[in-house]
């Protein structure tokens, strides 16, 4: 059996209108301060994976030099693909889709006018889990831990939760059943 851990990066400097924004200097606060919390459920073996985005690195740094890991760069776990380059339109976009369902988002015409296929996407997520060997502790997302929550809960909601800035999602794993133990913190706060 093994534990999977989701960490949503901490608190970025900007939101949706940036492409790949570092954390501030909250967001870096909340990366050292969640080395406590992690090590409580860090055992002798596990694996530190992260998003490609900065905010994500960032986050599982402090974790990654305290317990002397190096961080696997996960493109699988990277931020869901925007069908639109301008960054303002973006935005509405986002607004537009995270309240529907996958259906929807699918057929949304800025995501059928991409070609984008969210389908691979979020089947790229789940085979990146399954194929995990050891304990870990992926530094990823919003909307990629709201991917894994609504397919294990066999939801079609795009965001079946709030996941915090520096959230912990606990799954778990025997080889063939992917089990969730507990949902991170929510937040009231936006997306960012």
């Amino acid at each position: 059996m093994i534990n999977i851990f989701l960490i949503r990066h901490g608190k970025a400097s900007s939101g949706w209108n940036s492409l790949d924004p570092a954390l501030d200097s909250f967001g870096e606060q909340q990366s050292k301060e969640l080395i406590k919390k992690l090590l409580n459920y860090a055992l002798d073996s596990y694996d530190i994976f992260s998003s490609p985005l900065l905010r994500c690195k960032q986050t599982s740094l402090p974790f990654s030099r305290f317990s002397n890991k190096k961080i696997n760069i996960e493109r699988r776990v990277s931020e869901i693909p925007s069908p639109i380059s301008d960054l303002n339109k973006r935005v509405v976009w986002l607004q537009r889709v995270l309240p529907l369902n996958w259906s929807e988002l699918i057929n949304d015409k800025d995501s059928l006018t991409s070609g984008l296929n969210y389908n691979l996407w979020r089947s790229d997520i789940m085979d990146f889990l399954y194929s995990l060997k050891n304990d870990s502790f992926i530094f990823t997302h919003f909307v990629v831990i709201n991917s894994i929550i609504s397919f294990l809960n066999k939801s079609e909601k795009v965001v079946f939760f709030n996941p915090d800035n520096t959230s912990v999602t606990h799954l778990t794993f025997d080889g063939e059943f992917m089990k969730i133990i507990s949902l991170g913190e929510q937040s009231i706060t936006k997306v960012n």
